[in-house]
């Protein structure tokens, strides 16, 4: 899967690259988790563009908040 890699831990890494550098999304116990937090932090990022370094620390600190929250979303079919 693009922009996912196993850790030596057994976790997975999502990492993307904007603004040309490799930027750290986060570690997740799973696969699909780390594909779905990449999947989330390129969209936000996708029409973003930085035009200093303050902003692409904006921008990326935003996305790595976007794809955590909505890793960790409650499955609404699961609500009772």
């Amino acid at each position: 899967l693009r922009g996912v890699t196993m850790r030596p831990s057994g976790k997975w890494q999502a990492q993307l690259y904007f603004a040309g550098k490799s930027r750290y999304i986060g570690v997740f116990d799973s696969r699909e988790k780390a594909a779905l937090a990449y999947e989330i932090a390129r969209e936000h990022l996708q029409d973003k563009s930085a035009t200093s370094s303050k902003d692409t620390e904006v921008h990326v600190n935003a996305a790595r908040k976007a794809a955590f929250e909505g890793v960790n979303e409650k499955d609404p079919r699961l609500a009772h």
